[in-house]
């Protein structure tokens, strides 16, 4: 079975772009392309960085660097939780030992 698509407009730098994508997709992409605006207009609004090309690589760069610091917390986070699960099922072994004895 296809899934629906949909055709949504999304405004980036105050220019229209429609876009297509499947209906359950359709708020994360609304929220992406809102990200990605506001992104945008932070670096535009800065001065530092002239022009639409150069404002959207900077912002793919920020946005790549904030996903792969959260990737890397992701992974701290569930070595954590494994840490944590083998703790856990050692110390039930312990309790469990006690009991026996």
């Amino acid at each position: 079975m296809r899934a629906n698509k949909k055709t949504i407009k999304i405004s980036i730098m105050k220019q229209q772009y429609s876009v297509s994508c499947e209906e359950e997709a359709v708020d994360n992409l609304m929220s992406a392309a809102h990200h990605l605006d506001r992104q945008m207009q932070n670096i535009s609004e800065s001065g530092k960085v002239l022009g639409i090309d150069r404002c959207a690589i900077m912002a793919g760069l920020n946005i790549s660097n904030e996903l792969l610091e959260l990737k890397r917390k992701l992974e701290v986070h569930e070595s954590t939780i494994t840490r944590l699960r083998s703790l856990n099922e050692q110390l039930d072994k312990f309790v469990g030992d006690l009991k026996t004895t």
